[in-house]
């Protein structure tokens, strides 16, 4: 019994060591992928942002989980949000990825309100709902393992299961190759219509690595009937990729659903309209229906 004893206690503090030094690592910035990414309590730690939620982040991710840790993830996103969602609403977060707005989200609206979040990629969705779960959001937060889009049946999603990356997954199109590094699954897709019916929604959230017009073309009914504000990225390479557009056809597209684009400040206010985007860094925007200042 003492050997079994010592020995499940050198295992804990190996693992100990282990997710400190991939924290250490994930922090300075020389981060090596560890193989194929899982959700699991080894690499993964829990994370209690500033608002006060508590987020499983992977230690293996600086494109989503590194910023999470460092309290310095889209700073300027996160001060709108807190500006827009009252005690109630209904909010959408469409690819949700580790769940930071989906909670974020729950947080705001209380329990009275919900939370209808999307997220394919079964790793991630499975680190968002222990997240659900570790904040006692499960009344709140309806967790969908699907990709919104405009047709309800299935897709090829492209992603990256061996990078740094855990936020570049996105609709393939079928007569492209993936590269090397890159794997493709088929995932249900849903149209968010479907799934809102006639209740009311205040907030859209949408990163969807250039399915965004897709998402909005399924999302019709319930743009028309609520007038969500939309909060949204523009990323050009992304958009001609997956929806054979441009964001400056994305923001044509919203412009005649009677919808105005601003880019945001860094205080979390809307700036300046934008009526086009030829830049390639993709940009965080949001669009307000009419009557929205």
């Amino acid at each position: 019994m003492r050997a079994l004893a010592r020995h499940t206690s050198l295992k804990a503090l190996i693992l100990g060591v282990e997710k400190h030094l991939r924290l250490h690592t994930l922090l300075a910035e020389d981060i090596i992928p560890y193989g194929v990414h899982r959700f699991d309590h080894q690499t993964w730690v829990i994370k209690k942002t500033t608002f006060g939620v508590r987020i499983w982040c992977s230690l293996d991710d600086r494109a989503i989980s590194r910023p999470i840790l460092l309290d310095s993830y889209e700073l300027p996103e996160t001060r709108f949000i807190v500006r827009t969602l009252r005690k109630g609403d209904l909010a959408v977060d469409a690819g949700a990825n580790i769940g930071y707005y989906a909670l974020h989200f729950a947080e705001l609206v209380g329990e009275g309100g919900c939370v209808e979040a999307f997220e394919p990629i079964p790793y991630l969705a499975d680190a968002l709902y222990a997240s659900v779960v570790e904040n006692g959001f499960a009344s709140r937060i309806n967790v969908h393992r699907a990709a919104l889009d405009e047709h309800t049946g299935t897709a090829c999603i492209r992603h990256a299961p061996r990078t740094a990356n855990f936020g570049g997954a996105h609709l393939s199109p079928l007569l492209t190759s993936p590269k090397t590094f890159q794997v493709d699954e088929t995932v249900i897709t849903v149209r968010l219509d479907d799934v809102i019916g006639s209740r009311p929604c205040t907030l859209l959230k949408i990163d969807v690595e250039g399915a965004e017009p897709r998402v909005i073309r399924g999302a019709r009914a319930t743009l028309a009937a609520s007038r969500p504000v939309i909060l949204a990225e523009l990323h050009d390479d992304q958009l001609r990729i997956v929806s054979d557009s441009t964001a400056d056809d994305f923001i044509a597209q919203m412009s005649a659903l009677g919808y105005r684009c601003s880019r945001l400040t860094p205080d979390g206010t809307r700036g300046h309209v934008l009526y086009r985007y030829a830049e390639r860094t993709p940009v965080n925007v949001v669009f307000d229906p009419p009557g929205v200042e």
